[in-house]
């Protein structure tokens, strides 16, 4: 049908009145109106790419940091099993995994699977005595906002108490404890604080121990603060 045709169809249509002012104006403002509507072609393709790059982006980190845990999960075994990866020793495995946690780090910095890399690296590290690589590791990550700051501030104060720098752990939990997270909540910070107190300052441990004492829906944390106190008896 001619505009004309499908205009006297549907009578005074508004919206089709609107269009007839709208095509008058790309009559007259032909060329101005093809350059505004490549922009807009371009904003829309540009916008669409992004999203799909992010997406992909996105994807793609998740499947890194899933192959690089598969090495760090992977058996040590004298021969190739049928279920995934092995290796023959565990110092294969370990600079396996060193190499590509390093790489996923690396390439995905500032990304949650970025700073899980990381993190995981800073273990295998610890495991291996690197304890200087590793603290390197965990500070990045514990400086970070993503959710694995609240691990890595756990692993860097585990750390340093190994080293006997309780001070420098104290410190740390205290943080967790002032400023909890989804995924260290106050009173597993409270108790990873008495653990690395137990020794140094076993009253203050045990205080720490029965403050968690408490109401019943809290009944994992009771449990593990009794095995604790009594472990201190």
């Amino acid at each position: 049908m001619t505009r004309h045709e499908l205009k006297e169809q549907v009578q005074h249509d508004h919206f089709l009145d609107t269009v007839d002012v709208a095509m008058d104006y790309v009559s007259a403002h032909r060329r101005l109106v093809t350059i505004y509507g490549a922009i807009a072609v371009a904003v829309v393709v540009i916008v669409g790419l992004t999203a799909w790059y992010l997406q992909y982006e996105k994807k793609a980190r998740r499947q890194a940091l899933s192959s690089a845990l598969e090495i760090v999960e992977a058996p040590i075994s004298a021969q190739a099993t049928p279920y995934g990866k092995s290796f023959p020793t565990k110092q294969a495995k370990d600079q396996a995994a060193v190499k590509v946690l390093g790489d996923v780090a690396s390439k995905y910095s500032g990304s949650e699977a970025g700073d899980a890399a990381q993190y995981f690296l800073g273990t295998v590290q610890v495991d291996n005595g690197k304890y200087g690589e590793a603290e390197k590791n965990f500070k990045t990550v514990a400086d970070s906002k993503t959710p694995y700051s609240a691990f890595a501030k756990v692993a860097l104060a585990e750390l340093y108490a190994g080293q006997g720098k309780v001070d420098q752990a104290k410190t740390i939990l205290d943080g967790l404890i002032q400023h909890p997270t989804p995924l260290i909540s106050k009173d597993q910070a409270t108790l990873l604080l008495a653990g690395i107190l137990k020794d140094s300052d076993p009253a203050r441990a045990r205080q720490l121990a029965e403050s968690l004492k408490g109401p019943t829906e809290r009944a994992g944390v009771q449990r593990a603060a009794d095995q604790f106190v009594q472990g201190l008896q």
